[in-house]
């Protein structure tokens, strides 16, 4: 039996909500299924092989690291840097001269396209295992009810 952990991934909204030029897309929260080692909780258990849980766990990190590439490109695109600080593991520091370069808005929209085809793209290898693990859960869910 396995356990897995629902996640939902979706851009940070800081800073974007400060940066009036910039548009975030709609459609862009995807739903993750992390496999996890200890049971209990509100966490579900699923049957599965050894060999579904490694594939599994694959397309997991696979997924959440291309994810989280295209959201670190598309902040880097706007001139937010994370560094690390005093007390702190990272902070961000956004670099303002970005700002002022005329077609920021262009840009942005240009940067926010290419996110966006990457991370759909990624889902859309990543929908089969999600696929086969939701059509595992609701059997799972009805046996419990």
């Amino acid at each position: 039996m396995t356990v897995v952990r629902r996640a939902i991934f979706r851009p940070v909204p800081k800073p974007w909500d400060t940066l009036s030029w910039v548009r975030v897309p709609d459609g862009l929260e995807f739903t993750l299924y992390a496999i996890i080692e200890r049971e209990g909780g509100r966490n579900p258990v699923v049957p599965a092989t050894h060999d579904e849980q490694a594939r599994w766990r694959w397309a997991h990190d696979t997924f959440e690291t291309e994810l989280r590439a295209a959201d670190s490109e598309v902040r880097w695109a706007h001139g937010i840097r994370t560094r690390s600080g005093f007390m702190v593991d990272v902070r961000q520091v956004r670099l303002r001269r970005y700002d002022l370069i005329p077609g920021r808005g262009k840009r942005s929209r240009q940067a926010w396209e290419h996110c966006a085809a990457r991370m759909h793209a990624a889902d859309a290898v990543y929908r089969p295992v999600r696929e086969e693990i939701e059509a595992r859960l609701n059997p799972a869910a009805v046996r419990e009810s």
